[in-house]
């Protein structure tokens, strides 16, 4: 029986989610030809290609779409080990800013598995708008909020997060008819992706409803009140999405951000950021 060694599916898996080589070895913080040499391994053990060969972008063949999905699951459980396992003594609290949003989708898994490998740090979470998280940095350790993409440059990629437009189950689009919205105050990155899609509407759009509270949010467009732009991966049950075929413009990504201050990072900060991206990483 053969064995798959860990820098070599990290390796794969880095190439994957970072999509090139290049990118893989900046992040592995090796050369390149190391992370060609590690792909080589990985197919010579696995006895086929992972990868094709030929296109600008990598394109997985169908024997690396398996291997992918075991390989997360594999350094998920090996990292989750060794965190388990090794326990530095790091002690102290962090204070995390978060949208609301991702209150149930991010921090059960992220916060909870941390928190019981480092049971001497205590977390302080405090939740608001992306860009109002954002504008106010020096009030956290840490933030978590979604980006523009190619706004900006700083913080740590987590993932791209694709935005919808959702309404009710039942929700009709009228044409010729004003588009009912709800949505939060400015800022919100959301309702500004909102504002700009919908200038090129003919008929235009009202505003029913402005909240702070993405439960509020969610709770008045499952009313039927109107249409909000939310991630795709925090809608949630009750609502359903609607696309182009509706009448309503495509809407670009958005980018997931990790934002610490390295300069003045405390051994905390540093251990919950290692561990934030590992688990993106190889859960995206």
């Amino acid at each position: 029986m053969k064995d798959l060694p860990m820098d070599v599916l990290r390796a794969f898996v880095t190439i994957v989610d970072r999509g090139g080589f290049t990118a893989a070895a900046e992040a592995l913080n090796v050369t390149q030809p190391t992370i060609s040499l590690q792909l080589k391994k990985l197919e010579k053990l696995v006895g086929c290609p992972v990868l094709e060969r030929g296109y600008r972008k990598q394109r997985l063949t169908s024997e690396g779409t398996a291997l992918l999905d075991y390989a997360k699951r594999i350094l998920m459980l090996n990292d989750e080990a060794i965190s388990y396992l090794v326990k530095p003594d790091i002690r102290g609290r962090l204070k995390i800013g978060i949208p609301h949003e991702f209150t149930m989708s991010i921090l059960p898994g992220l916060v909870g598995s941390f928190s019981q490998v480092h049971p001497n740090i205590v977390i302080e979470i405090e939740c608001e708008l992306s860009k109002t998280l954002l504008s106010n940095p020096l009030d956290y350790d840490l933030v978590i909020a979604l980006n523009d993409i190619s706004q900006t440059s700083e913080g740590i990629h987590l993932r791209n997060e694709p935005l919808a437009w959702v309404g009710s189950l039942d929700y009709r689009l009228e044409e010729k008819k004003p588009v009912d919205v709800v949505a939060a105050p400015a800022p919100c990155i959301y309702r500004s992706h909102l504002q700009s899609a919908l200038r090129h509407c003919s008929a235009g759009w009202n505003l029913r409803l402005t909240s702070t509270s993405y439960d509020a949010v969610c709770a008045a467009v499952r009313s039927g009140l109107g249409m909000t732009v939310l991630a795709h991966s925090v809608i949630p049950d009750g609502l359903r999405e609607f696309s182009e075929k509706d009448g309503l413009q495509k809407l670009a990504d958005v980018e997931l951000r990790l934002h610490h201050n390295r300069s003045t990072a405390s051994p905390a900060v540093n251990r919950f950021v290692e561990f934030t991206e590992s688990r993106f990483v190889n859960q995206s």
